[in-house]
């Protein structure tokens, strides 16, 4: 069977069968069917969300044209420019899918190969790096997916700030929902999605690598925190 092929079908499992995946991973380490279809599902849920985003992002600077001494002192011209640069930045989000995929793989394989290191596991670069990148069809695209399907149901109208779009997705978020928005966004990164992912990440470790599942869980949950800070510090900015 060809290689293109091999990648769909090993991609496809590790949705239906991720240990029958990972298997085969370990020995043929293929991920561009993955990325392609990753790519493909963030990019279609950035662009759903795009009208949600933009009603979001255009309160929140109002709000901070307001509050902000800095910004309050700026001329209407300027005001406009950051508004609008801002804006059209929302508007192609969806071509940095690409480029935010690679970047977030490339950050936890390195995670994993620390790992697989001080496991003593038998995982390589091209082996954790096509698992990782499998695992981001559920982890990132799915997520990014199912964040434009909401975004478009619940309408731009609810996504007057950043804590609205914190709060869209279920997560831990939902148990504190008048936290400071940095918690919110902190507790948001617990979602059905990273759970998946987190679950996925220790079982390829122990699959790829043949590590012990304590040491995958210990890498899985570095991963999933560091993202949850990331999230973090991008609440407390905006």
């Amino acid at each position: 069977m060809p290689n293109g092929e091999n990648g769909l079908t090993v991609a496809l499992k590790t949705i239906a069968a991720p240990h029958t995946a990972f298997e085969a991973l370990s020995v043929a380490p293929t991920w561009g069917w993955a990325f392609l279809i990753s790519v493909i599902l963030g990019a279609l849920g950035t662009l759903l969300s795009v009208p949600a985003a933009l009603h979001s992002v255009a309160a929140s600077l109002a709000h901070q044209m307001a509050i902000n001494p800095t910004r309050a002192l700026m001329s209407g011209v300027q005001r406009h420019q950051i508004v609008a640069s801002t804006l059209i930045a929302v508007r192609f989000g969806w071509a940095l899918v690409p480029l935010v995929l690679l970047i977030t793989a490339f950050v936890q394989t390195v995670i994993l190969l620390i790992f697989n290191a001080v496991g003593r596991g038998r995982g390589n670069f091209k082996t954790l790096w096509a698992s990782v990148m499998n695992i981001a069809i559920p982890g990132f695209g799915f997520y990014l997916l199912l964040g434009g399907i909401i975004a478009i149901i619940r309408g731009p109208g609810a996504y007057n700030s950043a804590l609205d779009s914190f709060l869209a997705m279920p997560s831990l978020a939902w148990f504190a929902p008048h936290a400071a928005t940095a918690t919110v966004a902190f507790l948001s990164t617990f979602n059905p999605f990273s759970i998946w992912a987190f679950a996925l990440t220790a079982l390829a470790m122990v699959t790829v690598a043949r590590t012990t599942w304590v040491n995958a869980y210990l890498a899985s949950a570095l991963i999933l925190v560091l993202a949850a800070l990331v999230s973090m510090w991008g609440g407390a900015r905006s």
